[in-house]
């Protein structure tokens, strides 16, 4: 993160230093929203702001509004989509749209008018729901969410779904761009059949490092355009967010925050109090940059073609929370900007408000949601939120919060791992493929030297570093830069038994519901794919222990420095064998022989360009193909495609074998039992070990 220049004292900044600010960012004082007719909302109203007009009119227009009724909305960021899962042969899903009080016209509420052919008499009209208002600078604005279901077509026939918000009603921008979502118009998304399973695109790292120049990648559009390229000629059905959706680091420029940013002594620093006006600050920011982000670009059309299913990471709150030590994580500020990014990451990313969904999964409008036992470590009343959807018939995505309860020698808390689990135990008869979405790559090339390096605060190495480069060190407790994003990574010191274990549990849960497992993650601004196999090769569709880790990243941020990533092959060429006592390899994938120019290359392993993924079944054989569409050329936005193919599980081991699967020679000990069988001889005659034994 980029440095803030300051004074040595941890002192205020000039009052006409915040003025400046604020009034560069078109910011104003709280406004409050008017009263809404509660009569006509669907929900009881969240309470009015504390000064509002008890005894003013429940149906007069906004301050600054005509007072004629003409039911004009101003619509600030939407349509955005998001899908839930779907349950018995319904599709759930949700759209959001966030109004400017000041230039709308409540007399009658937002409305979603869908049209498509399973739909009763093909048309339906959704009233929004009033979720939550924002009352801070910049004037009210209230966010609305439409819940839907849609019917699935028979067979493998794809329902296109029109929709439209309050149509004939939604006011054109004045500032409307040609590149972003339009509310005034009518998009279409689709829906699959009944026997089809989704086509989905996966995508991570959605914007710029505070040191990028965004001007030499062309900007954040391109890849985005190429995707919806790509949309057109075969439609998504699902757009997959694998954390990053948006980077939120340049909340530490606003301008309540400049004492805090500035002040050089970490100590210092952790103990600065929260304040009302940071507070506000804060808020302040996550909304607008959020409805600055979310609504415009070529993203913000994709989200309104292609229902969206996120999960976040570091960067949706800041960089590297949950990484840094307990004094850090609970100082008044720091804290406070990280429960305040998760709210607007469930706002914005979920179309979810705590306050008003509840925590009941039996009764909670997302029928996907998974929540964690109890509150985070650092995030308090914030439970875990991850999610198990449906992607047709043979797969299903599980996606898990790796950052709500993460610390240093934590990713996810025992209880939620466990609920979770039992969760996928629940999936039906018939699902192959369970893909498994982690922020952080699960397999990916060892640094662990550099992480012991950067965490000596003695190495001489470091202190001349740090002398030289003020922004070798990270802007809030004064470790080396490069510290936290190591620290994040599942083979990072303190995360590695926890992999361990994980790996070890999805493995058994693999084995017992006969699923192929596959990963998905981003993170690292790069592509590739690791692979964790039995001990013994052999075909991949009878190996249990065969799981695919796809690295999808970045979608829009800069890869890195080339000799970064020359490092990253070098040690990806290496099998690993830290699951060797549970009979599992893991490597890298030589995916990358040939550069986007098809050149022969020795970086085989990971490919430092700029990258999404479509992902794809193929019902012929039973495969799932992930196809990383590799940028060509730094800001092209024309994409290369390296494909890799998760095969479907075609092993035979019976429920009472289960003890078997850590042992190295599985393989070997399955043939064997089930030559016993054939010749009537027991299990115990081959030294096979009871149900429930210990594995070796």
């Amino acid at each position: 993160m980029s440095q803030i220049k300051g004074s040595d004292t941890c002192g205020a900044p000039p009052a006409a230093h915040i003025q400046a600010a604020a009034t560069a960012n078109g910011y104003s004082e709280p406004v409050a929203a008017p009263p809404l007719q509660a009569a006509l909302l669907a929900i009881d109203p969240l309470p009015a702001p504390a000064d509002a007009s008890a005894g003013s009119d429940p149906t007069a227009p906004a301050a600054g509004h005509d007072v004629t009724s003409t039911g004009q909305i101003q619509v600030k960021a939407g349509p955005m989509l998001k899908y839930d899962t779907t349950v018995d042969g319904v599709y759930h899903a949700f759209a959001m749209i966030v109004t400017d009080d000041a230039a709308s016209d409540y007399s009658s509420l937002p409305t979603l008018a869908l049209s498509a052919p399973t739909l009763s008499g093909s048309k339906m009209v959704v009233q929004g729901k009033e979720i939550w208002h924002y009352k801070g600078q910049g004037g009210p604005h209230t966010f609305w969410r439409f819940e839907y279901n849609i019917p699935l077509a028979d067979g493998l026939i794809e329902t296109p779904v029109t929709y439209q918000i309050s149509p004939g009603k939604v006011q054109a921008k004045n500032d409307q761009k040609p590149d972003s979502v339009d509310a005034t118009k009518e998009y279409t998304f689709i829906v699959p059949g009944k026997e089809m399973n989704f086509r989905w695109a996966g995508h991570s790292c959605n914007g710029f490092s505070s040191s990028i120049n965004a001007e030499e990648w062309n900007g954040a559009n391109p890849l985005w355009d190429d995707l919806l390229k790509h949309h057109e000629q075969q439609r998504f059905h699902m757009l997959n967010g694998g954390g990053d959706q948006i980077y939120c680091d340049k909340l530490t420029k606003e301008p309540e925050l400049y004492a805090w940013t500035t002040c050089k002594n970490p100590q210092q620093r952790s103990k600065m109090p929260m304040t009302p006006e940071i507070d506000a600050g804060i808020e302040r920011f996550f909304f607008t940059w959020y409805c600055e982000w979310f609504g415009s670009g070529s993203f913000s059309k994709a989200i309104a073609q292609i229902p969206m299913m996120n999960m976040l990471d570091d960067h949706d709150l800041i960089d590297g929370f949950g990484t840094y030590d307990d004094d850090w994580m609970l100082s008044d500020i720091f804290n406070a900007i990280g429960a305040k990014g998760y709210f607007y990451y469930l706002l914005f990313q979920q179309f979810i408000v705590d306050e008003v969904d509840g925590l009941s999964e039996s009764s909670h409008p997302n029928k996907s949601i998974i929540f964690g036992e109890h509150s985070g470590p650092y995030l308090k009343n914030i439970r875990n939120h991850s999610f198990l959807s449906y992607l047709g018939p043979s797969q299903w995505i599980l996606m898990v919060d790796c950052r709500s309860e993460r610390k240093i020698d934590q990713i996810v808390s025992r209880a939620t791992y466990n609920k979770v689990l039992k969760r996928v135990h629940t999936l039906p008869h018939g699902v192959e493929h369970l893909i498994i979405l982690l922020g952080v790559p699960l397999a990916y090339p060892r640094m662990v030297f550099l992480e012991k390096t950067l965490a000596s605060s003695f190495n001489p190495l470091i202190l001349l570093a740090k002398g030289i480069s003020p922004s070798f060190t990270n802007n809030f407790n004064g470790q080396a830069e490069l510290l936290d994003d190591l620290g994040d990574h599942w083979c990072a010191g303190p995360h590695k038994h926890e992999r361990n274990w994980l790996v070890e549990r999805i493995q058994e849960v693999a084995c017992e519901k006969r699923l192929r497992v596959s990963f998905i993650s981003g993170d690292v601004h790069a592509a590739g794919v690791g692979v964790f196999f039995g001990y013994h090769q052999h075909n991949p569709s009878t190996d249990p222990k065969y799981m695919l880790a796809v690295i999808t990243s970045a979608i829009v941020n800069a890869p890195p420095p080339l000799a970064v990533i020359n490092m990253l092959n070098r040690l990806a060429r290496k099998k690993h064998r830290s699951l060797f006592y549970r009979g599992t390899k893991e490597a890298m994938v030589p995916l990358f022989d040939k550069d986007v120019n098809g050149n022969n290359q020795n970086n085989k392993f990971i490919m430092g360009n700029r990258n999404w993924c479509a992902v794809s079944y193929d019902p012929s054989s039973s495969e799932l193909e992930f196809d990383i569409r590799v940028e060509q050329g730094k800001g092209r936005g024309v994409t290369k495609s390296y494909a890799v193919r998760s095969p479907p599980p075609r092993w035979e081991a019976k429920r009472e074998h289960l003890s078997m699967l850590h042992m190295k020679d599985f393989e070997s000990r399955i043939h064997h039992v089930k030559e016993g069988f054939k010749s009537n001889k027991s299990d115990k005659a081959h030294d096979v070990p009871s149900p429930g034994a210990a594995a070796t």
